[in-house]
């Protein structure tokens, strides 16, 4: 019922508005952006939620609407936000979000490279996707075809993204229709992870409708033995330019996408905390011990349609109504490497030191005191093979969105008031089987052999979320835009249940028992920023979000709070140079996470347990500084360079997996502008990244006491490496050639780790080049 009054009211206030809009023809905001039409030079009016497509350098945008739905300036935000452009996202060449927004101060990578969209910002990790404001959790890496720019901003984000991680959101810009015909064609070719075409066409239909179509597939291999990649990506949109200043935009995205599974290589068993890292000895570094994609695999094919009208109904007011409907089915298949000693040992000796929480190789360690160690039995080269399937998998989505904005604008200050409100519904069915591959060894083998056995459901999991957020901000800018005051306040209502259908009854809950969850909270944000002249800024900003917690199960029962609350404080100095092409920032950040979920180790056990443990629920923080610089130096020289020093720890001091705390990356692009080099550009990108743990570690040694605690350490940690890609691009008339060598130096690397069990290769010196039509 609330959600048919909330679809009614927006229908209602639809209505009045393009009613208004039939009876008058309001003056633009003076602010606003303007474009003359080519058939009747009717003036046309760029709302306030969208941003212009004219940046001041190839690599820089002086506006983004991201951090708070209004197209703002960046100078003016107390916070860092940061937008990757159309330009910077062709000369990266990306195959994933990643490998465009690693060059962000504090963006890196998470523990699985393959699928999920997995990166970490500011320490956090994220996984799905937003898109046009708009969250999607599934198994898929988006395909940046589709992509127009990408917003980074750091930090909770309760009005752009409730429900997102503390260290900050990444908003993926769809291509819209545009009233000036145009399109593209790209192919592309390489050795690995690269081959793919593109199509992108767009045009006016007549003089108030546009379309755009973008077609996107790639068909490629990975490096690693039998890793694949296989996307289609379809998205046809159409543009109704009602009025001047009005505009409905429908959009529809099919994406089907397909990719091998991350099994990873084992760490030798000469690897403990304090020796360097290597992959288990004897192992090529493409080891994959699996039937291929069609057994390992992670799967996404979705449906989206999308709607987004906007309005100037006045000078002052304006109006954006955003919805959304989705669907997705994500079966999947997983195994996982288990190891063991040659020899059986006690029951519950390991490796690990009670006394120091270290992982000792050439030891294993009573755990009863006096915690004596003896040698360690040699590692067995047969590797126990076994893991589990979603054979059905399917989330539901349905979102609406509605912003007012009203703008006074005076010739001493200007205030912008934002009030708006937003649903969101979210539902998953997960059933879950385990499976077992017959032992591998691999002093004959490196592939198994034999049939894969499946056994019954173990899991029939089900959970839902209803949310209905209300929201007010305010900017008020004061002294000719040298001082800006914000402030806003976010309330959160949700309603959900979470369960399984295959639970057995215990002495907490009945058979199949789904538990529901209900809970409201409020969140704030505000902020300053101070510019002693125009072209620098000093500000401070405070953030919050809140995030309910998806299990239930464990809030009803006190293992749990209701909801996730993540705070940050920022200070900073941005400063814009070289008539806005450059903007510089320095950024210092405190961030403390409520109700963090650390997924639970013993999930890796093999045979699994019969149904996926919840996560270990921890507080934690993150702190450091950032340094970035974006834009144009010249107009031939365009960069974007950054550096990260953070300490990102769990309550117990240790660090997270595949997380560095130390981060630097440098693009350069030389372009000729003139001369018979003319159209030649010759780039240039590195990326550092410090040692990070190959496992989420917790818990405590069997040797600590309430007055002295001892916590697990990782057993392993991903060494620091420095990774440089070169590119060499031409382009003539409506032509365009490009030739990358990604890992230019032919750099032995590890990309990342989810536990000791499953490092991921980096990928070798690789070729790739692509040929560009424009048309």
């Amino acid at each position: 019922m609330i959600y048919r009054g909330l679809a009614l009211s927006a229908v209602a206030a639809l209505a009045s508005t393009l009613a208004a809009l039939a009876q008058s023809s309001p003056t633009p905001h003076p602010s606003s952006a303007a474009a003359q039409s080519t058939e009747d030079q009717e003036l046309v009016t760029l709302s306030v939620f969208e941003v212009s497509s004219a940046a001041p350098a190839r690599y820089q945008s002086a506006a983004a609407a991201a951090g708070g739905r209004i197209a703002a300036n960046i100078m003016d935000t107390p916070t860092t936000v940061t937008v990757l452009t159309q330009e910077f996202i062709n000369d990266v060449g990306a195959a994933r979000v990643l490998d465009v927004a690693k060059y962000v101060a504090g963006v890196g990578e998470a523990r699985l490279p393959s699928a999920q969209d997995r990166l970490a910002i500011r320490g956090f990790e994220i996984t799905g996707r937003r898109v046009d404001g708009f969250s999607t959790t599934d198994l898929a890496n988006y395909d940046h075809g589709g992509v127009e720019r990408i917003e980074v901003v750091k930090g909770p984000d309760a009005l752009l993204h409730p429900s997102g991680a503390p260290g900050g959101t990444i908003n993926l810009v769809t291509k819209k229709p545009q009233f000036t015909p145009g399109g593209s064609v790209k192919v592309q070719v390489g050795e690995y992870n690269t081959n793919r075409a593109e199509l992108d066409v767009t045009g006016p239909i007549s003089q108030n409708f546009a379309y755009r179509a973008v077609v996107a597939a790639q068909d490629s291999d990975g490096y690693v033995s039998r890793h694949t990649r296989r996307s289609l990506l379809i998205t046809p949109s159409l543009t109704w330019r009602i009025a001047p200043q009005s505009n409905l935009t429908l959009r529809y995205e099919y994406y089907d996408f397909k990719a091998t599974n991350d099994v990873g290589l084992p760490a030798d068993p000469s690897v403990g905390t304090r020796t360097p890292l290597k992959t288990w000895e004897g192992l090529p570094r493409t080891f994959n011990p699996t039937y291929g994609r069609h057994s390992e695999f992670r799967m996404a094919e979705a449906h989206a349609a999308t709607a987004l009208f906007t309005s100037t109904v006045t000078d002052q007011l304006s109006v954006r109504l955003a919805g959304r409907v989705a669907q997705s089915s994500q079966p999947y298949g997983e195994s996982r490497v288990g190891t063991n000693f040659e020899t059986p040992v006690p029951a519950g000796w390991t490796n690990r030191n009670p006394l120091t929480g270290e992982y000792d190789p050439d030891f294993i360690y009573d755990p009863n005191p006096p915690y004596a160690p003896i040698p360690a039995p040699k590692m067995s080269p047969i590797f126990r093979l076994g893991g589990t399937e979603g054979p059905q998998r399917h989330n539901r989505y349905r979102d609406l969105q509605n912003d007012w904005s009203y703008i006074v604008d005076d010739a001493e200050w200007k205030s912008t008031t934002l009030i708006g409100f937003a649903y969101a519904y979210s539902a998953t069915n997960s059933d879950v089987r385990p499976r077992s591959v017959p032992a591998l060894d691999t002093r004959v083998a490196h592939y198994p052999t034999g049939d894969i056995t499946r056994g019954a459901l173990t899991s029939m999991r089900r959970n839902a979320e209803t949310r209905y957020q209300v929201y007010l901000t305010e900017q008020l800018q004061l002294f000719n835009e040298r001082l800006v005051l914000s402030g806003g306040i976010s309330h959160l209502t949700f309603n959900g249940y979470y369960g399984d259908k295959l639970w057995a009854a215990t002495a907490t809950r009945s058979a199949g028992q789904m538990f529901p969850g209900a809970g409201s909270k409020a969140t704030h944000n505000y902020g300053v920023v101070v510019k002693p002249i125009q072209n620098l800024s000093v500000y401070y900003g405070h953030t919050e979000n809140a995030v309910p917690v998806g299990n239930f199960e464990q809030v009803s029962q006190g293992l749990a709070p209701t909801f996730s609350v993540g705070e940050q404080d920022e200070i900073g100095l941005k400063g814009s140079f070289l008539e806005g092409r450059i903007i510089a920032s320095i950024a210092y950040y405190e961030i403390e996470q409520s109700g963090y979920g650390i997924y639970n180790p013993a999930n890796f056990s093999n045979p699994p347990p019969p149904t996926v443990l919840p996560d270990i629920i921890v507080s934690r923080t993150a702190e450091g500084w950032e340094y970035q610089v974006t834009g144009s130096i010249t107009p031939s020289l365009s960069i974007i360079a950054s550096y990260t020093d953070a300490t990102s720890r769990d309550p117990n001091g240790n660090m997270l997996a595949s997380v560095p705390e130390e981060m630097a990356n440098a693009y350069l692009r030389y372009e000729f502008l003139s001369g018979p080099t003319k159209g030649l550009a010759l780039a240039i990108g590195a990326t550092y990244m410090g040692e990070s743990p190959i496992e989420n570690i917790s818990g405590y040694t069997p040797a600590s006491t309430p007055d002295k605690l001892i916590p697990n350490r990782p057993s392993g940690y991903l060494p620091s490496r420095t990774i440089v890609d070169a590119t060499i691009s031409y382009a003539r008339a409506n032509w365009s050639y490009s030739l990358t060598i990604a890992n230019a130096l032919g750099k032995d690397y590890y990309a990342a780790a989810d536990f000791r069990n499953l490092i991921v290769p980096g990928t070798p010196r690789n070729l790739y080049g692509s040929l560009t039509w424009k048309f």
